[in-house]
């Protein structure tokens, strides 16, 4: 179903909350990732839970996630959220260098909102604003253009935060801005069955309400909540969602679906392996700002025994084509004597292979050049397990003339579905998408 009306309406659903809060950001290049967290904790000498040191930090990922410098840290225990900004919520804007972050924190027993703006990707920072109540921000496809959302209000700064002007006296802004300055993209619902997906191109004025289909959108697990993306060309938005795997089964699947005109239609390009509602941490997504390139990135604690305590793990699965190739996987182990450095290339990239007829009935080929550093190729299921090894020692057909061999794996004893295919090399990793039918 599709309609247009006046968004003020939309806008006043009971039990939807629209503020963007993330604490992943895409940056104004290409490649680009920002990243907050908790850096390191240091236990007091009473041991756990009782802490000595938590230190959070802004992390910078360049080079799709194989590069990851620390930007930013401040004691999360020791420093008055007044004049020191705590890593938390990051927005990118439009240009390169600036960054915001966002702080919610309690003040005479009242929430507040503050607002800082950095030049110089995140070193040091600007103090923009202070607000009594909930404020969300929402940085534009424009340089400098900031937007402001409030119960009742939408304001638009032109000037980086500094100053905010009034636009429009609506309930809620939406969750995602868009390509184009004054487009908003957002969800609304509190049932698997009645979510909705909605757009507007002129800043609330008139908006486009689209029902989703439950195979796409589900709900919320352990409160997070479904959010939504834009892409990376006029139209493209990604939808990330929560599904229960059953009734008797108590894990959960995370799954992000696209569409290219503009929620219209939707298609799966990830689905995650089951993760229990009590685990330690969940993975985020993000979208690039080139086409077809997205990210889902892993964050997970490591325990240290001298000091006594744990440091931050980041991992940044990096995919292209719409989810159709798994191009890297660039984990760094963040711990609290971190030099910045190259993270650890765990798949890397490999000249031309190609993987071929795609779906395929159970026969795959699989080609690749410069055969000599070719080492194994392995299958996996959606929920990475190895179903199939293949020794590309005895499988392979090569041609030394052209450096070049084309292995034929049979798959028709697996069941159909979606499975990944990784080519390894001496100099390299590369994983390839395949559909079973």
């Amino acid at each position: 179903m599709k309609r247009l009306l006046l968004c003020f309406c939309a806008l006043t659903i009971a039990g939807v909350t629209v503020a963007q809060n993330r604490a992943v950001a895409r940056g104004a290049d290409p490649g680009e990732l920002y990243v907050t967290g908790t850096w390191y904790m240091i236990y007091g000498p009473g041991g756990p839970p009782h802490y000595d040191s938590i230190q959070k930090a802004l992390f910078r990922l360049t080079e799709n996630g194989k590069k990851l410098t620390v930007q930013y840290a401040a004691s999360y225990f020791y420093s008055n959220p007044e004049t020191t900004v705590i890593p938390s919520n990051i927005l990118a804007d439009a240009k390169p260098g600036v960054v915001y972050m966002k702080a919610d924190f309690s003040k005479n027993s009242y929430p507040y909102t503050m607002l800082w703006v950095s030049f110089d990707y995140g070193k040091y920072w600007t103090f923009r604003e202070e607000n009594i109540g909930g404020r969300s921000y929402h940085a534009a496809n424009v340089e400098g253009v900031l937007y402001r959302g409030n119960y009742g209000e939408v304001s638009k700064s032109i000037d980086y935060g500094q100053h905010f002007i009034l636009m429009k006296d609506i309930s809620r802004i939406g969750k995602e801005a868009g390509l184009n300055d004054e487009e908003f993209f957002y969800v609304t619902g509190s049932d698997p069955y009645q979510y909705k997906f909605w757009h507007t191109n002129d800043l609330y004025l008139t908006c486009t309400e689209i029902s989703i289909d439950s195979q796409f959108i589900f709900g919320s697990m352990g409160g997070i909540s479904p959010d939504v993306y834009r892409g990376g060309l006029p139209g493209e938005v990604y939808i990330d969602s929560w599904f229960p795997d059953s009734d008797s089964n108590p894990n959960w699947t995370y799954k992000v679906s696209f569409s290219a005109d503009t929620g219209q239609t939707f298609r799966h390009v990830y689905i995650s392996e089951p993760y229990g509602s009590y685990a330690e941490s969940f993975p985020a997504f993000m979208t690039d700002r080139e086409p077809g390139v997205f990210y889902v990135i892993k964050c997970d604690g490591v325990e240290d025994f001298d000091p006594w305590g744990s440091h931050l793990r980041i991992c940044v699965e990096h995919y292209t084509d719409y989810g159709e190739t798994l191009a890297g996987i660039y984990c760094h182990d963040v711990t609290k004597d971190y030099v910045n450095d190259v993270g650890i290339a765990e798949m890397g990239e490999v000249d031309c292979v190609v993987v071929y007829p795609n779906p395929t009935g159970g026969i795959l080929s699989v080609e690749t050049h410069n055969y000599a550093s070719l080492r194994n190729i392995e299958i996996f299921d959606i929920f990475g397990r190895n179903v199939l090894s293949v020794p590309v020692e005895t499988h392979g057909r090569a041609s030394l003339q052209q450096q070049q061999s084309t292995t034929i794996i049979d798959m028709s004893h697996l069941p159909s579905g979606m499975y990944f295919v990784r080519v390894a090399t001496e100099t390299g990793t590369v994983v390839r998408k395949v559909v079973k039918r």
